[in-house]
């Protein structure tokens, strides 16, 4: 419908149909046009509206946009975008095109953006908005409801106020449904309770996701290393931030490095450097894999039979570390775990192993036995055989939750991102750890035997 107004010029229905939906409706409809199309229908909506909408594009669509939209219009686009927003946007246009937008904004606007893009972009700084309401101690309730009536207009939520002294120092905040509900004679101090919880504009990103989930808040004070009051962060720009680290994660996990843009912006480029590096690393670890076969040819040549189940023992080191190191890079990531728990999580996870590892060695010892009785793989030794494949079981799949359950721990006390412990890279550790164990017991069980 959208795409039939813009071509048939009908400009008052288009703003119309526009101004009816979500910001993020909107938004996704205009990206789904043409740049041209999304550019005119974009340029009808009221300057509020747009935005909002604006900021809902994704990043590579908003410096489309703005390249499209020529520099007067997108100066204002920008200018009317909340602190935050605009700092986030102006990271992702090429820098000429930034400062020259930075310096087009009102001398009020570009010393906002410019303290934001001071941060590190990794820390809380960049997250902030210095768009929030504040009050002091001595002003009555009808004195602090006037002025939140007078500014809260430009607050990017008036759901928390904040109380600060004379110097700018945050001493408290309230909840606006105390203020809302209170005699309008009291004083603000008379409301407080001096307990709050605050971020540090230097603080790291994640530990606004973290903060905000563990105490149920829609929006957090941001102080500097003095104290002072210099922005709060949201809980819609922290949900932003708590997306990208999971989708981090699980492109790490997955034994790659993390893409800086979504799927389908991503170059050509851009996917075979992220995921290149990782697979050569993975092929080059393979090599264990091959000197551990080298080193125990000779008994492979007694014994043939062996090899047979080498896929077997492979798959089951490598999947009970992956789900170990899927497990305890969650528990990482939420601070579940912390590296003194490394003992009590060792201790779980042996348990576990062992019962699993148990499980599984006895469908492999019956496996060899069926396979012996219905002369798929026949042997003259196939209970001794059958007991290699099923010790050496037990003992991959407990060694392969310790490894993929310990390595993530270690990795986060180092201070390298746990999820670094991909799945292929615990599976190419066990293939050569595996195979090891499996080749050991079959010295112990099979010789004078087989070997």
């Amino acid at each position: 419908m959208v795409r039939e107004l813009v071509e048939g010029r009908a400009f008052g229905e288009l703003r119309e149909s526009l101004a009816k939906l979500e910001p993020a409706d909107a938004a996704e409809i205009l990206e789904a046009l043409d740049l041209p199309d999304a550019a005119v229908a974009f340029r009808v909506l009221p300057r509020d509206e747009a935005s909002e909408v604006f900021a809902n594009f994704s990043s590579d669509e908003q410096e489309r946009l703005i390249g499209e939209l020529g520099d007067k219009r997108a100066q204002r686009v920008i200018e009317s975008l909340d602190p935050d927003d605009r700092a986030r946007l102006l990271d992702e246009l090429p820098v000429e095109v930034a400062e020259r937008i930075i310096r087009s904004l009102s001398p009020a606007d570009r010393r906002a953006t410019q303290a934001i893009l001071g941060y590190d972009e990794e820390s809380v700084g960049r997250l902030m908005t210095p768009d929030f309401v504040r009050v002091r101690p001595e002003w009555t309730v009808a004195h602090a409801l006037e002025h939140i009536r007078r500014y809260g207009k430009d607050a990017e939520t008036v759901h928390w106020v904040y109380v600060i002294d004379e110097g700018k120092t945050l001493i408290d905040d309230i909840h606006i449904r105390q203020i809302l509900l209170a005699d309008p004679g009291r004083t603000i101090e008379s409301l407080m309770d001096s307990e709050f919880i605050a971020l540090t504009a230097t603080d790291d990103r994640e530990e606004a996701v973290r903060v905000m989930a563990r105490y149920d808040r829609t929006a957090l004070p941001v102080v500097d290393g003095r104290g002072m009051l210099v922005g709060i962060v949201t809980a819609d720009d922290v949900a932003d931030v708590a997306e990208e680290e999971f989708t981090e994660d699980i492109q790490k996990l997955g034994g790659m490095e993390a893409l800086d843009s979504p799927y389908m912006s991503a170059s050509f480029r851009e996917m075979i450097k992220k995921r290149g590096g990782w697979l050569a690393g993975l092929f080059i670890l393979q090599l264990a894999t091959i000197g551990v076969m080298t080193f125990f040819d000779e008994h492979l040549k007694k014994a043939v039979v062996l090899a047979m189940f080498v896929p077997l023992i492979i798959s089951s080191g490598g999947n009970t570390g992956t789900q170990a190191a899927s497990l305890l890079v969650r528990a990482l990531a939420l601070e579940e775990v912390v590296f003194k728990d490394w003992w009590r999580v060792a201790r779980k996870e042996l348990l576990t192993g062992l019962v699993l590892g148990s499980v599984l060695g006895g469908l492999g010892l019956l496996t060899v036995l069926t396979l012996d009785i219905t002369g798929v793989v026949p042997t003259e030794y196939a209970l001794r055989l059958a007991l290699v494949v099923g010790v050496a079981v037990v003992a991959i799949v407990i060694w392969g939750t310790l490894i993929g359950s310990l390595l993530p721990i270690i990795l986060h006390r180092l201070g390298i991102d746990p999820a670094t412990s991909s799945a292929p890279l615990v599976a190419t550790l066990m293939d050569a750890s595996g195979l090891t164990i499996y080749f050991v017991v079959a010295l112990l069980v099979l010789r004078g035997t087989l070997l």
